[in-house]
């Protein structure tokens, strides 16, 4: 029986996956897997130019001011947890190899804050550096 072209490019998940790490490997150096509610996520480490970028992303809010004199103005300010979460999301999303990095991030709920830190930290954001005497 022959195989069509078709049929040639189902692969199974498993498969999937490991396509994914060999890619990754070639493309970034190292990737890594980690599981999380029984589903392996493949991820690379972050670039310094990435890192730049995703610092450079602030979410505002507008917040009502009151001075001494009873006045009301409204003032842009940075609200630092829904810019810390966008970051976080961002990250993982630019790192994530397989599965589908949007459709992970949006199907569960921990996936942002454990890749996005498991990543800071191979990549060298998170980690202290051995530093011994010579």
């Amino acid at each position: 029986m022959a195989v069509t072209k078709k049929e040639e490019m189902i692969l199974t998940p498993e498969e999937q996956m490991q396509k994914a790490i060999e890619n990754g490997k070639k493309k970034h150096g190292k990737v890594y897997k980690t599981i999380l509610a029984d589903e392996a996520i493949i991820w690379r480490k972050l670039k310094r130019s990435e890192y730049k970028e995703v610092m450079n992303i602030f979410i505002y809010e507008n917040v009502e001011v009151v001075d001494e004199e009873g006045n009301t103005t409204v003032e842009q300010r940075i609200d630092e947890d829904a810019t810390f979460d966008i970051r976080q999301e961002e990250i993982a999303k630019r790192v994530i190899l397989y599965p589908a990095a949007n459709k992970i991030v949006e199907d569960m709920a921990a996936v942002a804050e454990i890749i996005s830190t498991e990543c800071m930290l191979k990549s060298g954001f998170g980690e202290r550096p051995i530093t011994e005497q010579c």
